[in-house]
């Protein structure tokens, strides 16, 4: 348990428990007193979570059934002053220097999302790119020949279905 918490660390729960019990009674809440806007479940290629999902209990099938992993277990809470977009590039680059590079989805597809990502928020053919990103992390999920390409895109697609509008800001603040 891990990000902006006034209590992180290590906890241990049976499954079943809810999101929000574990960011609530164990984390203690926000560090800067803010509510709670995203939380990452299951390390850096698990989905982005909006809060209408935080009573999502915790095991494989509820995480699935919403397009998400329990993965290895991490979770990391992030309130609202957090920047999705900026997010969604963090996950893209993360591939890019994770990438074993055996596989092109994932060797190139990582570098040209973290570049369309950036013409995104640079409001460069912003509807355009919306369309090509979508398009890249399905080529990414679908061609990837391992789970690190072919789930880099789950933080990605989540962080643009639940938080567009960081996606659209004007002026390229991103």
């Amino acid at each position: 348990l891990a990000g902006n918490l006034k209590r992180g660390g290590l906890v241990e729960l049976a499954f079943g428990h809810r999101l929000r019990e574990l960011i609530e009674d164990f984390g203690g809440g926000t560090e800067s007193g803010r509510p709670v806007r995203a939380v990452q479940v299951g390390g850096p290629l698990g989905a982005y979570l909006a809060p209408e999902q935080f009573d999502t209990p915790l095991d494989y099938e509820a995480f699935a059934a919403i397009g998400a992993v329990l993965g290895h277990g991490g979770v990391v809470v992030f309130d609202e002053s957090v920047n999705m977009a900026e997010q969604a590039r963090f996950s893209m680059e993360f591939c890019v220097e994770e990438s074993c590079g055996k596989c092109t989805p994932c060797r190139i597809g990582a570098v040209r999302g973290v570049e369309v990502i950036d013409r995104i928020v640079a409001n460069d053919q912003r509807e355009a790119n919306l369309a090509l990103l979508e398009e890249l992390c399905d080529t990414m999920m679908q061609g990837s020949l391992c789970a690190m390409g072919g789930m880099t895109p789950f933080p990605v697609k989540s962080a643009l279905q639940y938080f567009p509008e960081d996606f659209h800001r004007q002026g390229g603040e991103g």
